[in-house]
């Protein structure tokens, strides 16, 4: 195993360790708090969602790495990992776990990196290296769009070369869910999200192009969800509804969608997304 994956293993540990905290104190504001508002508890329900599914593939690394799963208090023992995202928030156990796992973690990476520096010769190395089968689960990418296009397989194309899976929707297994139930699902399982805005309907006010309707209720439902984590794409020809217009965009065309990734690779590193990982 060369020295650039356990970089890899440990930028995973790193955003996971940034996410408990942000939980943690998501949570301490809430229960303190005389009045909480929707949009907070949207917020803490998406990033429980995501380390649920973070937690079910790197506790046992860290696990395996620290030794650490259960804490002890009035005289019992939990596993802290489960009691950390029990959906009952405001137990003051919920928030001690969470503390144990932050805790467990940052000693993870700490002993990680320690085995970096010694050139993974020590047996904590040999730990991690059994371990590296574990999958790290690339972050995602919530793709809106009006339909296949050679710009929908473009952009798939170029995401999965940076390393990012897209989700397009319709790719997805329903399991019973219905349409917008499954737009709903998948996009609280993104990082982001892409608004692939192609030609589609044409405005009756105005007769120019504008997105299908389809992508106008996607473009509510990820600004609902990623706020400051959205990248609108607008081919040429195509006008959004005024009220999305003032939003920043990139313009392409199905020819030549250089612009149109040159600003996605440029956002998703600033959105922690996509890092930079030196050899």
């Amino acid at each position: 195993m060369t020295t650039n994956k356990y970089k890899n293993i440990l930028s995973v540990l790193k955003q996971y360790y940034n996410e408990l905290k942000s939980y943690s104190d998501i949570l301490k504001h809430l229960a303190e708090s005389k009045t909480v508002l929707g949009h907070e508890l949207k917020e803490r329900d998406r990033l429980r969602e995501r380390l649920v599914r973070k937690t079910g593939m790197l506790k046992t690394l860290i696990i395996e790495v620290t030794g650490k799963q259960y804490y002890e208090q009035l005289m019992s023992k939990y596993d802290m990992w489960d009691e950390a995202f029990n959906p009952t928030f405001y137990l003051p156990s919920n928030r001690t776990a969470i503390a144990f796992c932050i805790t467990a973690t940052n000693e993870a990476i700490g002993k990680l990196k320690s085995a970096i520096e010694m050139g993974i010769r020590d047996e904590q190395g040999r730990v991690i290296e059994k371990l590296y089968g574990i999958d790290t689960e690339p972050p995602k990418a919530f793709i809106a769009h009006g339909g296949d296009s050679p710009a929908l397989s473009k952009l798939k194309g170029f995401l999965e070369a940076l390393g990012v899976k897209p989700l397009v929707v319709e790719e997805q297994p329903s399991e019973g869910r219905s349409v917008g139930e499954n737009v709903d699902y998948y996009a609280r399982q993104a990082d982001c999200a892409i608004i692939l805005a192609t030609k589609g309907d044409i405005d009756g006010k105005t007769g120019k192009f504008i997105p299908r309707g389809n992508v106008l209720i996607e473009i509510g439902k990820a600004q609902e969800l990623f706020k400051d984590r959205i990248i609108y794409l607008l081919q040429a020809g195509t006008k959004f509804p005024t009220d999305i217009s003032e939003k920043v965009r990139e313009r392409f065309t199905s020819q030549n969608m250089d612009k149109a990734f040159t600003k996605i690779a440029k956002e998703l590193t600033k959105f922690g997304i996509l890092r930079a990982v030196k050899p």
